[in-house]
């Protein structure tokens, strides 16, 4: 369990992490030292299944770091910019931060079902399993909001993928039943 959020913005752990020593983000404040995720996996432009493979495991990265940082600036590389839903909430979360709040937890993993499939051979859809806990969202003024994943049977997705300019774009995503 975590510590309710204060009011005042300070550190992770209660003190200041010393310099390499990653701490996740609590009641106290963001988190701090969040590593940069590796460079995408060689191949990861290639017009492939792998390609989009290997797309999708960069942005799940990225975007876990984003949540912890509020930066999403390489997230945005892996998506379209027609999926303003997805573009919006990386906007909003990074306004949280700027605003001195921060995001507690918010980690997802996303586990593939099969492989990526064409009916067109120019859109790829692909179904993954959503794993995640909660996502607590802390104002500045120490107000807070959780979201609990409960509901476990609720948590397919449906990404879809298309080829453009040399790598692999996510163009959308719902949620789908299993």
């Amino acid at each position: 369990a975590s510590a309710t959020p204060s009011t005042v913005r300070g550190y992770s752990g209660g003190s200041k992490a010393p310099d390499g020593e990653y701490r996740k983000a609590d009641g106290y404040g963001p988190a701090q030292n969040v590593p940069k995720p590796n460079a995408p996996e060689e191949g990861y432009r290639e017009k492939s299944i792998e390609g989009i493979r290997k797309t999708m495991d960069a942005w799940v990265k990225w975007t876990n770091y984003g949540i912890q940082v509020g930066d999403f600036t390489e997230s945005r590389k892996y998506i379209s910019s027609d999926f303003t839903e997805e573009l919006e909430g990386y906007k909003s979360f990074e306004d949280l931060y700027k605003r001195g709040g921060w995001i507690i937890d918010g980690i997802d993993n996303y586990v593939a079902d099969g492989n990526p499939w064409s009916e067109d051979g120019e859109t790829y859809f692909w179904k993954a399993y959503r794993e995640w806990n909660y996502i607590t969202l802390v104002e500045p003024t120490g107000e807070w909001h959780r979201d609990v994943n409960i509901q476990k049977d609720n948590d397919t997705w449906k990404f879809e993928f298309k080829y453009s300019d040399s790598s692999w774009k996510i163009v959308g995503c719902e949620q789908v039943d299993d």
